[in-house]
């Protein structure tokens, strides 16, 4: 999840004469899935999650344009692979703009250590430069973990910046959160998802995904989130030659409607 600390040297980009404090936007919205997913752009929250993606991966996503603002087009870039039980994933993103740069630098290691539980431990670091102003940089640590249940039903755990590091000295920019779950396989290729996201220091929410997946062509998700309220569609479609193309749709309740395209590939 991409933080950006948006000053009063950035009002202008909001069309705003208001004067604005300091405060702490999320750019790029989205409704995580607390146990599985659809592809790795949407498992770097838990990259445990993984265990459910047979092959690795690499993709590529755009968003445009987020909230209505071009000026905060976010650019992804993915990669997953397995080795026996160890699942390694990293994840670069970042927003860059001339006034202000934002990226983030993730690596993640799993292992398959029990015959139905993987855990990861990850590590991230994060840089904002703002223009005539200052400039930011920070490592964070998460941990994550599913664990298999049974055959049909999973329980997915994700807990990010557990040592509470933040961008700025004194100044708690980079919020915590906790993520738990649990997926239950109606019936074949169909699941539903219940899990609840706690922001620390903030309000939390209680999230519903059901994921479909379709022999040969790919996964469908659809999911609602109570806090902020949101509803997400997931489309990952597969193509020729082991491609596969990813569409995620977001309507925030305040803000509007948010698209991000991909592009990936699956290798063994």
């Amino acid at each position: 999840m991409i933080r950006i600390i948006i000053y009063c040297s950035l009002i202008i980009l909001f069309n705003t004469s208001i004067e604005l404090k300091c405060q702490v936007l999320d750019l790029s919205p989205n409704i995580s899935f607390p146990v599985s997913s659809i592809s790795i752009q949407d498992i770097s929250d838990n990259p445990s999650k993984l265990i459910n993606i047979e092959r690795n991966s690499i993709a590529t996503s755009y968003i445009p344009s987020t909230f209505g603002l071009n000026e905060l087009s976010n650019h992804s870039l993915n990669v997953s692979f397995k080795s026996d039980s160890v699942i390694h994933f990293v994840n670069l993103s970042g927003i860059f703009q001339e006034l202000y740069t934002y990226s983030s630098l993730g690596y993640s290691i799993g292992y398959h250590i029990f015959e139905n539980f993987t855990p990861t431990v990850s590590v991230n670091y994060s840089y904002l430069n703002i223009q005539n102003y200052n400039r930011f940089g920070n490592f964070t640590f998460d941990i994550g973990g599913i664990l298999e249940l049974n055959s049909n039903f999973n329980f997915g755990f994700a807990i990010t910046n557990i040592l509470n590091s933040s961008l700025e000295e004194n100044n708690d920019v980079k919020k915590q959160r906790a993520l738990f779950g649990l997926e239950y396989e109606l019936y074949e290729s169909f699941r539903f998802q219940l899990g609840t996201e706690i922001r620390i220091e903030n309000s939390s929410s209680l999230i519903f995904s059901f994921i479909k997946e379709f022999d040969e062509l790919g996964l469908m998700a659809i999911s609602y989130s109570t806090e902020p309220q949101m509803i997400q569609f997931n489309l990952n479609i597969d193509t020729i030659d082991d491609f596969f193309i990813v569409y995620d749709m977001n309507y925030h309740n305040y803000l509007g409607v948010t698209n991000s395209f991909g592009l990936g590939y699956k290798f063994d």
